[in-house]
């Protein structure tokens, strides 16, 4: 008999549910269950891509709240909030639609983009010269240039976000943000 400073009914409950849990001595597992895959449907970048700034080309993990970003309207919009989803590689292994796409240096023309570029594969990318012409997913980049699936064992995708959509500049490629 389980003896309890709890009142009548939470004694009820409690005894309810310690019913319902396999005893120490049953020899049942617990019924646990392996979440299901998930679409991986976030943009970001990994590291190392530089982004055009009011004040020059930084790397995505030195933006700061309130950075100005150059957009290709020719306005200046201000980061608002930068989010960091670092991917492990339990996450990896379950949900391989996450890995992310490498962008060779050129890979659309001469400085297009100026270096290696790592990107989620929901990331939009303009591939050609004009500005929002054709926005691809990377995801669609693999099968049309010579951008590539990487398989990391983890990985960890920047995203900003300027209030509303706008296009910009990350090595010298115009993308979605």
């Amino acid at each position: 008999m389980v003896m309890s400073a709890f009142s009548g009914v939470d004694s009820a409950v409690l005894q309810s549910v310690m019913a319902a849990l396999p005893s120490e001595n049953s020899g049942r597992p617990l019924d646990v269950q392996e979440p299901g895959p998930v679409d991986w449907n976030l943009p970001g970048f990994a590291g190392n891509v530089r982004v055009g700034t009011d004040f020059g080309d930084l790397p995505i993990e030195a933006l700061r709240i309130r950075d100005g970003i150059r957009t290709a309207s020719g306005r200046i919009a201000r980061v608002r909030w930068i989010d960091k989803i670092h991917l492990d590689a339990d996450f990896m292994r379950r949900h391989p639609g996450a890995q992310p796409v490498r962008i060779p240096a050129n890979a659309f023309g001469v400085g297009k983009p100026l270096q290696d570029m790592t990107v989620s594969p929901c990331q939009e990318v303009c591939s050609d010269a004009h500005v929002a012409s054709r926005f691809l997913l990377a995801s669609q980049l693999v099968s049309q240039s010579r951008a590539h699936r990487l398989q990391t064992a983890g990985v960890t995708y920047y995203r900003f976000h300027c209030g509303d959509p706008v296009v910009v500049r990350c090595e010298g490629v115009w993308v979605s943000v």
